[in-house]
């Protein structure tokens, strides 16, 4: 056995049997770190079994291989806490004393993640897809044991002084996360199976007339003329979603339902099952000759199981053809976006051969973020845009490629600690399915990365509820819409740096005592949310309840009582400068009315407005406006609230009329003009405001301060406005 050393950058090494990764990670270019050989370097050598890493402290890891399996292991410091290891297991988000199996499941391990962070400053990538498990000190209580079923060693190590600084690490190898198009940011409705055109138009336009904030009706598997209909050949149902058959299969014009769900400014989402083989797309290959036993012509059947029981006849694979081509007439017709069952996806296929030569132990877990790729590309070469898919299965990468939500498990307290999971592995847009009867759910879902419902076999529709919980779904969902800015430029950040956009207590306060917290997370940098259990932690600081405008102490524990329509825990760090808006009735219905909001402290703080046009990638190459706003805090009673001038642009794109020969290309808003930026200052009643010497008009709200910083002062960027207290 010969180890070879790699290094991917100054923080982040590979080590791996052989000259070359054999991982389906690595060959699919999933993974984007590319290591240089070197000889052992201050930070790593490698002997024949064992590997010493220099992170916060020396890490020893021993190798040993047995045939197919090989095992990693290492000496565990007293202190030391884990985290990680993706959406396997729903007991909490510290790990050790843990032993879990990383094998793809139906709820029991929807997106298992060979990734391990230790508090002590380094972490681990296993680059497999094979089935993988973690004991992680349970049976040797200061040891961890790492054993991987199959495959070569291959595996990434990471050291950085902190968790936050590990996630950015990894995901620098792993991919960043994806920004969404705009409308992914807002609320999506998936609709009870039974819904046809005449129910789906009338709750459209019920969301519109209720000013109840919508962006995307989803479509179960019922759209289809065959009911979970895995093929290629699939097409809309007659019966309920009648598309006239006169008309080309790609039209979206004023004959079809399309253009009246267009024309109330909804974007649309389908269900899709998948059991297609993607391997023969990812290796490139081309339809060959077959013989009689239906594998391309030189097989070699090598896994002796085989022999035993039925070999897979797959009669859903149109080789080279890739998956993505029969969904390209859908997209033109109104598909913004897909949901991926688990469906077929959670299940072993142990007499399978996909792409006519890799066995289901290699593929299995791998599934999932192959598929994510196939759609995030073929839905990008085919309309330039970006593609609101959300998945129930991941692994490693999946973050660049879709969002996530916790299966078919409901909205309750064990799918927050999914999603804090996903989160230290880097993984940014993530979700559940809200239980809007559950007033806890309701609050914690639409406080998420993104917010979904799903009716698919219930009519909890907002109109249909009680008068209580209509109000309550009312009051978040127009809470949601009115911090989008906030949602929009953390997810920015995500897709910048790593870093998550929900985040779990300890990776921002770090050794605080936060590693067993499951019930109150960080979204983005200034906001708290506590969700379910309302005996909660309050970081040290000031924290102002979001809601009262009351201000705790934190440093401690509390148990916060909701007040009125709330059912959580909605604070802001006293001192933060948070963007919001008045809440829209869909996020492209038209240009944003931006509200400033300060919380005058001692502490200094800051945010940007975010814009790009929300739906192409030009972002990727600068495409994008950032207007950075800074609060100085309070020193001898004066705060400066400094406006940067907006930098960068961006351009839009016409539609193209949507006619019957041409597929559905919507009309793309470039950089807007400048507007006006409303400022509140909460909690604060000031003596004067002024711009160059020049006095602003103010005026109170309640316990609040208003004033108005106009789009001509904001040509004259950078501003800085003096609040006299």
């Amino acid at each position: 056995m010969s180890l070879s050393l790699l290094k991917v950058n100054e923080n982040a090494y590979q080590i791996r049997e052989g000259e070359k990764s054999r991982s389906m990670l690595s060959r699919y270019g999933i993974l984007k770190g590319v290591g240089t050989p070197v000889s052992n370097t201050d930070a790593v050598s490698v002997t024949e079994e064992s590997v010493h890493f220099l992170a916060k402290r020396a890490v020893d890891l021993q190798v040993t291989k047995y045939g197919e399996r090989h095992t990693l292991s290492v000496s565990l410091s007293e202190n030391e806490s884990f985290f990680g290891l993706g959406d396997s297991s729903r007991d909490g988000i510290q790990l050790r004393g843990k032993e879990i199996l990383l094998e793809k499941s139906n709820v029991k391990c929807y997106g298992p993640m060979p990734i391990l962070l230790s508090s002590d400053g380094w972490a681990i990538l296993v680059n497999t897809t094979y089935k993988t498990v973690f004991d992680i000190g349970k049976n040797e209580k200061n040891t961890l044991v790492i054993k991987v079923y199959g495959g070569q060693i291959d595996f990434y190590l990471f050291k950085a002084e902190s968790l936050l600084g590990l996630v950015k690490e990894l995901t620098r190898v792993t991919g960043r996360p994806m920004m969404l198009p705009k409308f992914g940011y807002g609320l999506t409705v998936v609709n009870n199976e039974d819904i046809a055109i005449p129910q789906l138009l009338e709750y459209t336009r019920l969301y519109r007339e209720m000013n109840i904030p919508c962006d995307i009706m989803g479509l179960e598997p019922s759209w289809m003329q065959e009911h979970y209909d895995f093929t290629t050949d699939k097409w809309w149902n007659k019966d309920k979603f009648y598309v006239p058959y006169w008309k080309a299969k790609n039209c979206s014009d004023a004959g079809t339902f399309f253009h009246q769900v267009r024309c109330m400014g909804m974007q649309m989402s389908l269900w899709l099952c998948e059991d297609y083989d993607l391997i023969y797309h990812e290796e490139g290959i081309l339809p060959p000759e077959k013989d009689d036993s239906g594998f391309p012509e030189g097989t070699e059947i090598a896994d002796e199981h085989l022999r035993q029981v039925r070999v897979y006849q797959d009669t859903l694979t149109k080789i080279g053809e890739p998956w993505f081509e029969h969904l390209k007439k859908f997209v033109d017709n109104c598909a913004a976006g897909f949901k991926l069952d688990a469906s077929q996806q959670v299940y072993a296929h142990p007499d399978r051969l996909w792409g006519g030569k890799l066995h289901d132990d290699e593929v299995h877990n791998a599934y999932p973020v192959v598929l994510a790729k196939q759609m995030f590309e073929g839905f990008r070469e085919h309309t330039g845009r970006r593609i609101m898919t959300n998945t129930a299965c991941a692994y490693v990468g999946t973050q660049q490629y879709a969002a996530t939500w916790a299966g078919d498990t409901g909205g309750g307290a064990k799918t927050l600690i999914s999603i804090m999971n996903y989160a230290m592995c880097g993984h940014s847009n993530t979700s559940c399915d809200m239980a809007t009867t559950n007033p806890y759910s309701i609050h914690y879902c639409f406080l998420s990365p993104w917010a979904q419902q799903n009716f698919w076999n219930s009519w909890n529709y907002p109109w249909y509820l009680d008068e209580e919980l209509k109000n309550r779904f009312v009051f978040y969902d127009r809470l949601r819409s009115s911090i989008f800015p906030y949602i929009y430029y953390t997810a920015h950040q995500a897709n910048k740096e790593g870093i998550p956009m929900l985040r779990p207590l300890p990776l921002i306060y770090e050794g605080k005592g936060y590693e067993n917290v499951n019930n109150a997370y960080m979204l983005g940098d200034s906001f708290l949310v506590g969700a379910f259990d309302m005996h909660m932690p309050l970081p040290e600081g000031e924290w102002v309840d979001y809601f009262t405008g009351e201000i705790y102490e934190g440093g401690r524990e509390i148990d916060y009582e909701p007040k009125g329509l709330t059912s959580g825990a909605l604070f802001v760090k006293n001192g933060a400068v948070v963007v919001t808006m008045k809440p829209q009735k869909y996020i492209l219905e038209k240009a944003h009315d931006y509200i400033v909001n300060v919380y005058p402290s001692e502490n200094a703080g800051r945010t940007a407005i975010y814009e790009d046009d929300g739906f192409t990638f030009d972002y990727e190459n600068g495409g994008y406006a950032l207007t950075k706003i800074e609060s100085s805090g309070i020193q001898n009673g004066r705060l400066t609230l400094t406006v940067d001038k907006r930098e960068g642009s961006f351009e839009g794109r016409p539609d193209n009329g949507h006619n019957l020969h041409q597929n559905s290309i919507p009309k793309i808003e470039g950089l807007p003009a400048l507007s006006d930026l409303a400022v509140v200052l909460h909690g604060c009643h000031p003596k004067s405001v002024t711009l160059a010497g020049e006095k602003i008009p103010f005026a109170f709200s309640g316990e609040n301060a208003e004033f108005l910083i106009t789009a001509e002062q904001r040509a004259f960027a950078p501003l800085a406005i003096e609040i006299l207290l």
